[in-house]
This record gives structure tokens, C-alpha cells and sequence, in this order.
């Protein structure tokens, strides 16, 4: 049996009180698994820039979480990761009720982990696009 094989993966939900800066801007996880995850938040006036649309700090917030959540998905208990780069194109300007995030990862090595994402708003309208490489921590 190989090691890949031999991994025990037990993957968790982020639950409110897991993590206080998302509890504070509501962002929280709809699907996790084996490299995939998918993130919610909904858009509260507090999330807003001045002409009215979500500020791109957001956005680049919800790219750099659902990556990382679906890095999180590939790792044992010992394991934790990191971002090292992150990269987001602002397609449109982002409004609605809520957006939605899905990420996938297109590599995981032993040390480095690179995922890519797209952030949807509540009329399935595409608003970002980005990239994220993290690298891959064992926890002291």
C-alpha cells in the first residue's frame, strides 16, 4: 500500500466559533471534500464599499477560505497549511444577497498545494476568479 493510500483524513467542517474572523463576516463552508470545497457569505451592508458593491477585500477573503478549505480536505490531523501567494481578477462588481465559492485543488504535493476559484453571486453571476498556492505545515 502506498502512502497516499495509507492517509487517515478525517475532514471537519469550520463551525461557528472555529474561527472568529469568519464568524464576524458570516463566511461559512457548504461542502468540503477530497480537494473540492464550496463557501457562503452572506452580503450584509457591512461588507460594502462605498459605491454599494462588495469590497474586493472580501471577495479576495472568500477566494483564499474555500481554497484553503479545500487544501484542508487533503491533510491528516498532523497536518496544517498556509497561504504563501494569492491572486484574484475581479470580473464585475459583486451585489445580490450572497455569494457563493468553489474551489478545487489543481496540485497537492508534499509541501505546496496550488487551488483555483470562482465566486458567484446569488443570480449565479460570476464576479472572481482566483488562485492560491499554500504550503503544507506539520502542526508543532
Amino acid at each position: 500500500m502506498n502512502r497516499i493510500a495509507e492517509r487517515k483524513i478525517v475532514v471537519r467542517k469550520t463551525e461557528p466559533g472555529m474561527s472568529p474572523f469568519w464568524d464576524y463576516i458570516g463566511m461559512r463552508e457548504l461542502k468540503i471534500e477530497d480537494g473540492y470545497a464550496e463557501l457562503r457569505i452572506d452580503i450584509t451592508p457591512d461588507l460594502l464599499q462605498r459605491r454599494g458593491v462588495v469590497h474586493g477585500g472580501v471577495l479576495a477573503t472568500l477566494i483564499d477560505g474555500v481554497i484553503g478549505s479545500a487544501v484542508r480536505s487533503t491533510l491528516t490531523d498532523e497536518l496544517g497549511s498556509a497561504t504563501v501567494e494569492l491572486k484574484v481578477n475581479y470580473i464585475r462588481p459583486a451585489k445580490g444577497e450572497y455569494l457563493i465559492a468553489k474551489s478545487k485543488l489543481t496540485y497537492r504535493g508534499g509541501t505546496l498545494a496550488v487551488g483555483q476559484a470562482e465566486v458567484f453571486d446569488s443570480e449565479g453571476t460570476l464576479t472572481a476568479i482566483g488562485t492560491a498556492t499554500f504550503m503544507i505545515l506539520k502542526k508543532r
